[in-house]
């Protein structure tokens, strides 16, 4: 497992997430990779990235992380960290494919829960 931590994201993504919570809760986003460098990635890529992904879905927020974030973001209110601590990545959002070696990435669904894949997986 590549990722196992809920904080290893970026400090910007929680605060854009607080944002988007209370300005924009209905709105529907689309992410979409773009690879400036045009990789060529190996055959089954697609299939062990996709499998990660699907780990991500059992990681939460522990004790220790909110403990964390109550102390040193306090400018961020408590009902959103408690919303933080319910919080699961939902794999279903992402759609990865791999067609001659290049990376197909998308990630769909509603602002607030989605805003927070970009840097894992970026």
């Amino acid at each position: 497992m590549i990722i196992k931590y809920f904080t290893d994201n970026d400090l910007y993504k929680f605060t854009l997430m607080n944002a988007v919570i209370k300005l924009y809760p209905e709105s529907i986003v689309k992410y979409k990779f773009f690879d400036r460098n045009n990789t060529i990635f190996p055959d089954g890529f697609d299939i062990k990235l996709k499998e990660e992904i699907n780990k991500m879905a059992n990681i939460k927020m522990t004790d220790e992380e909110e403990n964390f974030i109550r102390n040193k973001c306090y400018y961020l209110p408590s009902p959103f960290i408690d919303f933080l601590k319910g919080y699961r990545y939902d794999p279903s959002e992402v759609t990865v494919s791999l067609e001659n070696g290049k990376l197909n990435l998308e990630i769909e669904g509603y602002w607030y829960r989605t805003v927070l894949w970009e840097v894992p997986l970026l």
